[in-house]
């Protein structure tokens, strides 16, 4: 009998040998397959990848798969993560964000310890510019207490002056950064707003063409689907606070002053940042629950095939058919795969972190805001830790994106 008719049915030839003999009423003796015999067709790749589980399979015994070479991780400098980090726009204005609201909270214990001590010895506040005028040896071998008293105040009070400069400094400069973005999305805004009229204007002479009667009512489906969606509600927002941000720059810079309208866009820009945050704190809660889904898929994945690999190696001490041992021998193999899961489980991870580092600093930002949008009565220094907690927690973001970048970009050692 040609036993090529049989030479796909079956990866083992050995097989196909054993049906011709039953063909030919001949007795045969049934023996473990050889882990080496398999027919040309079968691939290669598969068959390095499975030789080490296939042999064990034949002793009897489940033996781990081989784990891959473990490649170390090349050292990068915290310096040139430090310096990657600055030399992007988001570094730049987390930075200065951190630095700005650190000296606001050191100007307000500064204030503080002044005022305690003016507080201790009002005498001081009252020869305060006659002693710093006449200021000699002398006078400080006399009453060295007090000038000490003195010296600290004119220190502490010229500290909270530079401190504000450099904090109101920062401030402007962070907005410089958000600076220039308005016009374009003016820009695309009107360019959405042309395509909507270009869609309807379509869908009417679709429906003169057919001889049907023209109803709003396909009007109104075209603005549905173009407008009343997350994305449009997102860059209407950001042009929302677009607008309201950059003409509170352009009052800072003195091209225009009218207090009421100072005070109304100001009451807006934070409005707009409060909407802008929900939105983010809203899409960064439905990734998170989207990663959490996917890594949990992954983990019950090896959990199955961990288990199925537990109750193969019960099967290994009873006999087997040749097609039951090749079954175990392929679920043996497929364990190799759990590289490639696991790395996606620790990708997946990553990326978790990244999201929940995002909705902490949304979070500390709604905080903040909160006092803004609601004129909340707050203890002094509030917003200055509730913003400094944001920076921190967005400055953490962008160092591990950095590391992560700049590890893979350098070659390992």
């Amino acid at each position: 009998m040609d036993s090529s008719l049989y030479s796909g049915f079956y990866t083992s030839q050995k097989l196909v040998d054993e049906f011709n003999m039953l063909q030919d009423n001949l007795p045969i003796t049934l023996k473990e397959k050889d882990s080496t015999e398999y027919d040309d067709n079968y691939n290669n790749d598969e068959i390095n990848e499975s030789t080490a589980s296939q042999t064990s399979l034949i002793n009897g015994k489940v033996v781990p798969p081989p784990q891959p070479a473990v490649i170390a991780n090349a050292v990068v400098r915290k310096i040139d993560i430090l310096q990657a980090v600055f030399n992007t726009l988001g570094g730049k204005d987390k930075l200065a964000k951190i630095l700005k609201y650190v000296l606001d909270l050191l100007k307000l214990f500064v204030g503080r310890s002044r005022a305690s001590i003016t507080t201790w010895d009002p005498q001081v506040l009252q020869h305060y510019s006659k002693v710093l005028s006449q200021l000699n040896m002398r006078l400080m071998l006399k009453h060295p207490v007090t000038i000490f008293k003195i010296v600290t105040v004119a220190c502490l009070r010229n500290f909270e002056s530079r401190a504000s400069i450099i904090s109101t400094s920062l401030s402007l400069f962070r907005q410089i950064l958000r600076f220039g973005g308005t016009p374009f999305r003016v820009v695309a805004m009107c360019q959405k707003i042309s395509s909507t009229l270009h869609q309807i204007s379509a869908s009417k002479q679709s429906n003169l063409l057919q001889k049907s009667a023209p109803t709003s009512s396909h009007a109104l489906a075209v603005v549905n689907k173009v407008w009343l969606n997350e994305s449009s509600l997102a860059d209407f927002i950001d042009l929302y606070y677009g607008i309201m941000d950059e003409l509170a720059l352009l009052h800072k810079f003195k091209l225009w002053n009218h207090a009421t309208l100072f005070q109304w866009v100001s009451k807006h820009e934070a409005l707009s940042w409060y909407y802008d945050i929900m939105l983010g704190l809203k899409n960064n809660w439905v990734a998170l629950q989207d990663l959490n889904r996917a890594q949990l898929e992954l983990e019950i994945q090896i959990q199955v095939k961990k288990r199925a690999l537990e109750l193969s190696s019960r099967l290994q001490d009873r006999a087997a058919s040749p097609i039951k041992q090749q079954l175990l021998q392929d679920l043996q193999a497929s364990n190799n795969g759990n590289t490639i899961v696991l790395e996606r489980i620790h990708e997946l991870e990553r990326e978790r972190k990244t999201v929940m580092l995002d909705l902490v600093r949304l979070s500390f930002d709604f905080l903040a805001d909160s006092t803004d949008v609601f004129n909340l009565k707050t203890p002094p220094g509030t917003y200055a830790l509730l913003s400094l907690a944001s920076g921190l927690t967005g400055f953490v973001k962008l160092w591990g994106n950095a590391k992560r970048e700049l590890s893979n970009n350098v070659p390992s050692t």
